[in-house]
């Protein structure tokens, strides 16, 4: 690593490489540091071993554990994760614990969840309440609109085929 610590207050940065990272108020494209912490601040990716977020936006994080609160992430991939008022997007993660969140994609071995909503979660344990965005119902109705839609679609392009 090239420092020790850096610490910066509203700045744009291309890539920052240390010990500690901390942002406060900054953007910044790639990230790579053992500890991350992000206050109103946004990146691009984060290459971790420990990442704290709070009112802060990322695209990729990569660590082992992140702590997330009133935050958005885009894809993440960690050993342990705590989210708290945030939203994800595709997650992956060994153990997750998430409170009044929205999740895109989740797959994970453990889930602790407290009023989540998730469109697909994957996980061998889950504890707590996730609401889906699809139930099975849900599921079921959109397989056969899809379904529907591709017969027909299928129908009419025999059709014109063979007025050819």
């Amino acid at each position: 690593m090239a420092e020790d610590t850096i610490e910066l207050d509203k700045q744009t940065l291309a890539t920052v490489t240390a010990q500690s990272v901390q942002l406060r108020q900054c953007a910044a494209r790639q990230i790579d540091a053992e500890q991350v912490a992000m206050r109103q601040s946004a990146a691009q990716s984060i290459d971790a071993d420990t990442i704290e977020v709070y009112t802060s936006a990322v695209q990729l994080v990569e660590a082992e554990t992140v702590r997330m609160n009133q935050s958005i992430a885009l894809a993440a991939r960690t050993d342990t994760l705590a989210v708290e008022q945030s939203s994800l997007g595709v997650l992956r993660a060994a153990e997750v614990t998430l409170a009044d969140s929205e999740v895109i994609v989740l797959a994970s071995d453990h889930v602790q969840a407290a009023n989540v909503n998730a469109f697909l979660v994957i996980g061998k344990t889950i504890e707590g309440e996730i609401k889906p965005t699809l139930d099975t119902r849900g599921a079921v109705l959109f397989g056969l609109a899809i379904g529907g839609m591709l017969g027909l679609f299928s129908f009419f392009s025999e059709v014109v085929r063979r007025s050819r």
